[in-house]
């Protein structure tokens, strides 16, 4: 039997691990409850994650050739932090 129950549908929670956090799911409405502090967990991975991809893109610039774009082969858009944790 689950811990904790869902407010909404009062289906049983299931707790699931994204980035070192514990985040409660309810697998029928999908709704998502966070306990103190996870929020602030999610949102400093987050900031990290968007430093590090800025870095990464401005790297990537400084390097790009300054005829244009024409001849590269088009990059695969990189799932943002926030599509990874809630897939």
């Amino acid at each position: 039997m689950p811990l904790l129950m869902c407010p909404n549908c009062n289906e049983g929670m299931q707790e699931i691990r994204r980035n070192e956090v514990m985040i409660d799911v309810c697998p029928k409405c999908r709704g998502v409850w966070l306990d103190r502090g996870e929020m602030e967990k999610l949102l400093n991975t987050a900031r990290q994650v968007e430093a590090e991809y800025e870095r990464e893109r401005e790297s990537w610039m400084r390097q790009a050739p300054s005829g244009g774009y024409g001849h590269h082969k088009p990059r695969k858009r990189k799932k943002s932090f926030w599509e990874e944790i809630f897939d």
